[in-house]
């Protein structure tokens, strides 16, 4: 056994390597070693020459270093290699055709994020023993060949490449014991199952980010299926019958595709995630959650839905995140979500609510923890600090939000708020609460957004607010304050438009002084004053100067941009999925909010 992993070796490896003839172990994950492997070999005739002669490795690990070339196979079988990963690497070509023919009793290969090209070879079908397979963020293209129906295969990650076509009739039917299919981030069509197919021990089948348009109703034969990942691709019509007979699911996500109707209550005991947002759902919620007591996340977002909220929302004793802005919901926001505790996210914007702010909100216990799986994919859009943001993974696990604003909610802002300590943005914006700011405030410590703008709120400031150290965005414009603006290293060092539209605040950074008991009057001018000013005086700037250094300085940004997407490929490829991703963004945001 050799393990040199996670140090900061440099250069090449030394040719001696090759006549350990006993190593059974070789890890040099995590290094800076350089080099083409094959050139550094005394034959200079095989992939990983160090393999060539140490006929009795098991394992080999040479993930995240700078190795290069294409490669090259062993001249003779290599039967006991059960493990090999060189990911994250410089490694170039094709997947040579027989690699499977050199290496029959692998159980995990892993090949990502390199620069592989060409198509997935036939002979991966060689390989009785591969558990796993993992040929992510490389440049791999064409369907996928009907070789990877093996038998014992039980995970098969083809992710991130640029694979079309359909799912092979002969990879469904002849992977009897696959239990994870990950072939997110490609281009594949049609249906995300073939209509028959043996996949009755698929658990996690992830298929995001294709060009899928169809659920087969042979989907509910996956009796076993846990995950199920289908977001952003193009399936329309109906909510698929097929999934309401996964019984043992626990997480979908099937946001920001074209599905349409209204929601069926059909869900399993077992549902801990969902997310629907970005569809064209419509119609009153039914029972469709009643009594899932294990329900933690639940984003019905950007849909058409109407209605109250439910009663049975008392029921989601386990709830933790609930997003359901952006619909047409209305009446009033009752005291449902005040049976669920364990709630650190909750946004309600863009909707019709009335009434007032329930007092029992200040109830909700913060909950730092949540399943870890959920936690690893889950990523929320959430507008604070006045831009939208997105929290992903870790970020997810610790955020606590509170969102009320655009809708029409009255009455006093009730001070129990004052409770939630943990409490990261509060946004009350834009309905037409009254009263004064509560005092109670003062005790939100970790608070590092607080918007109370465009609403009817009279008073002073409470000058308590001034220990608020995390505060960064703090905005009540448009209401009835007045008084002085609390003194502080924050309050007098916002931007003057977070208290504009309020007349009688006075202090910094407003420009009335709290001295004056009225604003100060300015003496007009008369014309006999005003000297004419000459053309170059009236303008702000050079205008000839200013069009050329503008047209200069564009050219050169996007000469820049261009240069570094042609040399960086990872970037390049990024820079289309953002592409992608703003283009599906933009168009459901025309069609949420086009009459």
């Amino acid at each position: 056994m050799l393990d040199l992993s996670s140090n900061e070796l440099e250069g090449n490896l030394p040719w001696c390597w090759e006549n350990l003839t006993s190593l059974k172990y070789i890890s040099l994950y995590s290094n800076q070693l350089t080099g083409d492997i094959r050139d550094i070999s005394s034959s200079g005739k095989s992939f990983l020459w160090l393999i060539e002669n140490n006929t009795e490795l098991v394992t080999l690990f040479l993930r995240n270093n700078y190795f290069t070339g294409p490669l090259q196979m062993p001249s003779n079988p290599h039967s006991k290699l059960t493990e090999l990963d060189i990911a994250s690497n410089n490694f170039s070509g094709n997947i040579p055709e027989d690699i499977g023919t050199s290496f029959p009793g692998l159980e995990d290969l892993t090949m990502s994020s390199n620069r592989f090209t060409g198509t997935i070879p036939s002979s991966f079908g060689d390989m009785a023993s591969l558990v796993s397979l993992d040929l992510s963020y490389n440049f791999l293209s064409g369907n996928i060949p009907n070789s990877l129906a093996m038998a014992s295969l039980q995970y098969l990650d083809l992710s991130y490449n640029f694979l079309s076509g359909n799912i092979p009739n002969s990879l469904a039917m002849g992977c009897r014991s696959l239990e994870t299919l990950r072939l997110s981030n490609n281009s594949l069509q049609g249906s995300i199952l073939p209509a028959r197919h043996n996949l009755i021990q698929l658990k996690y089948l992830k298929l995001n980010v294709n060009n899928f348009t169809t659920i087969p109703n042979s989907l509910s034969r996956c009796y076993n299926l846990k995950t199920l990942k289908i977001n952003l691709n193009h399936l329309d019509g109906p909510f698929p019958t097929a999934i309401c007979q996964l019984k043992s699911l626990d997480y979908l996500d099937i946001s920001e595709n074209n599905i349409t109707g209204i929601l069926p209550a059909c869900f399993g005991p077992d549902i801990e995630f969902v997310k629907l947002s970005k569809n064209r759902l419509q119609g009153q919620l039914p029972h469709a959650f009643f009594n899932r007591t294990r329900l933690e996340v639940l984003d019905l977002s950007h849909n058409q839905f109407t209605g109250p909220i439910p009663k049975w929302f008392d029921s989601l004793y386990s709830l933790w995140i609930l997003l359901l802005n952006n619909n047409h919901f209305e009446g009033e926001i009752f005291s449902q979500f005040c049976h669920s505790p364990l709630l650190n996210l909750i946004n309600l914007s863009n909707n019709s609510f009335s009434g007032g702010v329930p007092p029992c909100l200040g109830n909700i216990a913060y909950r730092p923890s949540v399943s870890q799986e959920l936690v690893a994919d889950q990523f929320v859009q959430f507008v604070t600090k006045s831009m939208p943001l997105v929290y992903r993974g870790q970020e997810v696990f610790f955020f606590f939000a509170i969102d009320l604003s655009c809708n029409n909610l009255a009455g006093h802002i009730p001070p129990e708020i004052g409770k939630l300590f943990h409490l990261k943005s509060l946004n009350l914006s834009h309905n037409s609460l009254s009263g004064t700011i509560p005092i109670t405030f003062a005790n939100l410590t970790g608070t590092e957004s607080l918007d109370l703008s465009y609403n009817k709120l009279t008073g002073n400031i409470p000058s308590q607010l001034a220990k608020l150290d995390w505060l960064e965005v703090f905005n009540v414009s448009f209401n009835n304050l007045s008084g002085p603006i609390p003194e502080g290293p924050h309050f007098q060092t916002f931007d003057g438009m977070s208290y504009v539209g309020n007349q009688f605040l006075c202090g910094k950074p407003v420009s009335r002084n709290c001295t004056d008991p009225k604003p100060a009057m300015v003496r007009p001018r008369t014309r006999a004053m005003v000297r004419p000013r000459t053309r170059k005086e009236t303008e702000f700037m050079d205008m000839d100067i200013f069009y050329v250094s503008f047209t200069a300085a564009y050219i050169t940004m996007l000469l820049g941009v261009f240069a570094i997407l042609c040399i960086n490929p990872y970037w390049r490829r990024a820079w289309f999925h953002l592409v992608e991703v703003s283009l599906s963004f933009c168009y459901y945001f025309v069609v949420d909010n086009l009459p």
